[in-house]
């Protein structure tokens, strides 16, 4: 098992549900974090929780906006050095009938789950080391291989994000980056809102979390391409 300690990781959507578990045991492991999110209110505290254990940066912007991306990466690389990860954990879902959304709607959801994917990793490649290698983990979904009637704007961004990283798989390897497309089943976090569901039913923060740890923690010469995973009780 590789160990983590010492290197650095940048994780978006750091102040949600998964973010915020993975950041932790990432903290745990002494890796020095770069976190960044929307909500200033929760990232501050998650930031302030996680100094006591390593060392962290946190930052707040919107992964649409590629200045604002491209200095966050920026930050990251001047005080930690090349990064060896990029967890991509940023994204919505808008669910609603697809007569009644908006163009709007339909580029808030495509921008923020494709386009801030994609933002993130071309800075990232472009700061980080290719004589010791980096590891991409980009967030799809189960709603990527399976039609969900709920949020069908979700689901097309998440298969655009899967389709991304499979290029991505392609041409960065040439910089010696491997990329992992992590797609959970529903996790049990902030994201669903005021939304019913069975959360009884849904996958735990930590589950997901579990699953980015180990793809980390596996030797650099292993890569996963993709890995499809859901609760058993939601199936």
């Amino acid at each position: 098992m590789r160990k983590l300690n010492g290197l650095s990781a940048i994780i978006t959507g750091a102040a949600g549900g998964i973010g915020s578990e993975i950041a932790r045991m990432l903290a745990d492991d002494g890796v020095k974090l770069t976190l960044l999110s929307q909500n200033s209110e929760r990232l501050a505290a998650l930031s302030n929780e996680l100094s006591a254990k390593t060392d962290v940066i946190s930052r707040v912007i919107d992964v649409r906006d590629d200045a604002q991306v491209s200095a966050a990466i920026d930050v990251s690389a001047e005080t930690f050095g090349a990064p060896d990860f990029l967890l991509n954990l940023a994204g919505l879902s808008i669910p609603a009938k697809l007569w009644d959304m908006s163009a709007e709607d339909y580029e808030t959801t495509l921008d923020v789950n494709v386009k801030g994917t994609f933002l993130m990793c071309k800075h990232f490649a472009r700061v980080a080391d290719s004589e010791k290698g980096a590891l991409i983990l980009n967030t799809g979904s189960m709603a990527a291989k399976r039609a969900n009637g709920n949020a069908p704007l979700y689901c097309t961004a998440k298969a655009a994000v899967n389709m991304l990283s499979s290029g991505m798989q392609i041409q960065y390897k040439e910089k010696n980056i491997r990329v992992t497309t992590i797609n959970p089943g529903g996790a049990d976090t902030p994201f669903w809102g005021s939304r019913p569901v069975a959360r009884e039913k849904l996958l735990r923060a930590s589950d997901v979390a579990e699953v980015f740890y180990f793809v980390m923690t596996r030797d650099s010469r292993v890569v996963f391409s993709e890995l499809n995973f859901e609760s058993f009780l939601n199936q």
